[in-house]
């Protein structure tokens, strides 16, 4: 059984001002909307990208909402990002 842990409604409306960012994030990349990811980022955004797990020097780091551009339009060479969940049952 779960416990359930009272917070404070600060915290409540902290937590969900993060699902939905998550959530429009998602959606714009399902969509493959590279300008609606972008406008989810701040000007000045501090973005790195890290492709191998084991190496800790990132692979690229962008210093800018405008800089996310060729990072989010390259996502469009793939037909998915997620899978659905009788996809990764199949798959087991």
């Amino acid at each position: 059984m779960s416990k359930h842990v009272a917070i404070l409604p600060e915290e409540a409306a902290d937590r969900l001002a993060i699902r939905e960012l998550i959530e429009a994030y998602a959606h714009c990349a399902d969509r493959r909307d590279a300008k609606g990811q972008m406008a989810l980022f701040t000007l000045d955004t501090h973005f790195v990208v890290y492709m191998n797990a084991k190496d800790a020097k990132p692979r690229q780091e962008l210093h800018s909402r405008d800089a996310l551009a060729p990072v989010f339009a390259d996502l469009n060479q793939y037909a998915e990002t997620t899978l659905s969940s009788d996809r990764i049952q199949s798959s087991r």
